[in-house]
């Protein structure tokens, strides 16, 4: 009789490890059984009734109101979708994962693998190993456990995670200047103090494994956005204060000059502090963005009171 581990169920279903648990224990939808080791397996019977299950919850229905069915209520309530049979499960391609170190990660190695049970896990026992037999692969994640760094060891570390072809780079680590890990979060770098949060950990593996959800991490920095208005446009919105009811083209067009201001200022630092050039190149974008935020919300001002400043004089 043929019997299926949880990873492969899990697989074969498109549920993750902690559903089929969850489905299992609290709402009692299938029976396992157990090897002599015990280990948790599912039969053949099993699989198809948790691929039905997947069905109806696809379908919107309530796990709890689904879970005491029958296969055969299961069958007739997915005719009233207009489906006898489950959809086929997309197979997604294995997630190509590198794990480096061996102070924090080993406790969390488990967790990993349960989330992302279908992934192509490499491993490597420290970062000196990792970077001589680096030759340019892809991944879709690289976790670096780095214990502790100085400020030149973040820089080296930050120029090497620069050459990474990885979607996404997670550092743990135990002791370090806030101002260097601030340093690693600009060149788009997930960190994580150890003991690391459970909760976080779960929460940024299962953005992993499941892509279609919204991820937090930081956004790769993109070019500052082009200016709206023209210093001189700034001086006329500034003007304007006394002609409608309120003042917020007053104030907000000398935010965006402060902004504009502290914008060169970011740049010039980038160009003459090589050291911190990557903070500086996030500080100067990201002061952009500020700055076309505030513009932007001018410019509604502006059309709302009908006020285009090309007619305004001077």
């Amino acid at each position: 009789m043929k019997q299926y581990r949880i990873g492969a169920v899990a697989k074969l279903t498109g549920l993750s490890v902690h559903n089929l648990r969850v489905w299992e224990k609290r709402h009692s939808a299938v029976q396992t059984e157990r090897t002599e080791s015990g280990r948790r397996v599912y039969s053949e019977a099993a699989l198809n009734r948790l691929k039905l299950l997947k069905a109806c919850v696809d379908h919107g229905l309530a796990i709890s109101s689904v879970a005491g069915m029958s296969d055969e209520e299961l069958r007739e309530t997915l005719t009233e979708f207009g489906r006898t049979e489950p959809k086929p499960v997309a197979r997604r391609p294995a997630i190509k994962v590198c794990l480096v170190g061996s102070e924090v990660l080993p406790t969390m190695e488990q967790t990993i693998r349960q989330y992302l049970n279908n992934s192509d896990l490499e491993r490597h026992q420290d970062l000196g190993e990792f970077e001589a037999q680096y030759e340019g692969e892809c991944y879709d994640l690289v976790m670096l456990d780095v214990p502790s760094f100085s400020a030149a060891e973040a820089q080296q570390l930050g120029a090497f995670i620069k050459t990474l072809a990885a979607q996404q780079v997670v550092v743990f680590y135990r002791f370090a200047r806030q101002q260097d890990v601030t340093y690693l979060r600009t060149l788009g770098v997930r960190t994580m103090k150890a003991p690391v949060d459970r909760i976080d950990l779960h929460s940024m593996l299962s953005e992993l494994a499941n892509p279609e959800q919204k991820s937090a991490r930081i956004l790769p920095m993109r070019r500052p956005p082009s200016r709206q208005f023209s210093d001189q446009a700034l001086i006329k919105a500034a003007s304007m204060s006394s002609s409608i009811d309120c003042e917020c083209p007053h104030h907000m067009a000398e935010l965006i000059k402060s902004l504009v201001a502290f914008e060169k200022y970011s740049a010039q630092c980038q160009n003459k502090d090589k050291a911190g050039e990557d903070l500086h190149r996030h500080i100067h974008v990201r002061t952009a963005e500020a700055r076309e935020i505030m513009e932007t919300l001018l410019q509604s001002i502006l059309e709302q009171e009908g006020i285009d400043l090309n007619l305004v004089e001077a």
